[in-house]
C-alpha cells in the first residue's frame, strides 16, 4: 500500500475532488495524511449478515471534528467516535494515547493507522472493533449503523495518499451513506451512493475498523 498525502500536494487534490463529486454528492475539497499502517486482517468487502427488518434510513448523531493538525485526519475520526461514546478527550490526548505516550504531552502531527485508532480506543475503554482491508458492504454498514456504532473508513486518493473518514448513517432509497470529514476546508457532512464511496475517480475505500463498541 502506498503511504500518505504530503501537505503541499493536499491543496491540489482539493479542486479535482470537488469537480468529481458535483453531480452525485456533497464531498471533500481536500485531504490529509493517514498511512495503511499494520497491517489488518484480509478481508476485502468482509460483510455481517444483516438482521431482518432493516430500517430504509438512519443517521447517527455525531459531531464530527475538524483536524487540528494537517496529519490528524485518523485522530480526529477517532477522537470523533469516543465522543459519540461519551468520552470527552482533545485530539492531542487522543494522539498521545493512539501513540502510548503521555496523555499531555506535546503530541507530534504524525501520521497514522486505524490500528493505531484501535490502541487509543483501548486506552479509553472502547472495545476496539474489527480492522479489516477492504470496504464494507452495504448490508454491513447498515447493520453497524443499526446497531448505533459508526464505521471508521481509511480511503486512498486515485492521485496517492490516504485520507480517514467517519460513516455514520445510510438511506436505502437512494443507496446513500453518510459520512463526515474532519479536514478544516472541507463539508463537515456528506453523503453520496455506497458504490460511490466504494471507488470513484476521485478516491477509493481501502481499510475499514468496525463493530466499534461491540
Amino acid at each position: 500500500m502506498n503511504s500518505l498525502t504530503r501537505g503541499p500536494t493536499q491543496w491540489a487534490r482539493a479542486a479535482a475532488l470537488s469537480v468529481a463529486l458535483l453531480a452525485a454528492v456533497a464531498v471533500p475539497s481536500a485531504a490529509s495524511a493517514a498511512t495503511s499502517g499494520s497491517s489488518p486482517s484480509a478481508a476485502s468487502g468482509q460483510s455481517v449478515s444483516a438482521p431482518a427488518g432493516l430500517l430504509a434510513s438512519k443517521r447517527l448523531n455525531i459531531t464530527m471534528q475538524a483536524q487540528q493538525n494537517s496529519n490528524w485526519c485518523w485522530a480526529a475520526s477517532g477522537n470523533t467516535v469516543a465522543a459519540y461514546y461519551g468520552y470527552t478527550y482533545s485530539q492531542n490526548q487522543f494522539c498521545n494515547l493512539a501513540f502510548n505516550r503521555s496523555m499531555n504531552s506535546s503530541c507530534p502531527n504524525n501520521q497514522a493507522s486505524l490500528a493505531n485508532d484501535q490502541t487509543a480506543f483501548y486506552a479509553i475503554g472502547i472495545s476496539t472493533g474489527r480492522y479489516v482491508s477492504g470496504y464494507l458492504y452495504y448490508s454491513t454498514v447498515q447493520t453497524e449503523i443499526n446497531a448505533n456504532r459508526p464505521v471508521m473508513t481509511r480511503i486512498e486518493w486515485q492521485s496517492g495518499g490516504g485520507h480517514m473518514m467517519d460513516i455514520y448513517g445510510y438511506d436505502t432509497a437512494n443507496s446513500w451513506v453518510y459520512w463526515g470529514n474532519p479536514w478544516g476546508s472541507s463539508t463537515r457532512y456528506n453523503w453520496g451512493t455506497h458504490s460511490y464511496y466504494v471507488n470513484n475517480n476521485s478516491f477509493f475505500w481501502t481499510h475499514s475498523l468496525y463493530q466499534i463498541g461491540l
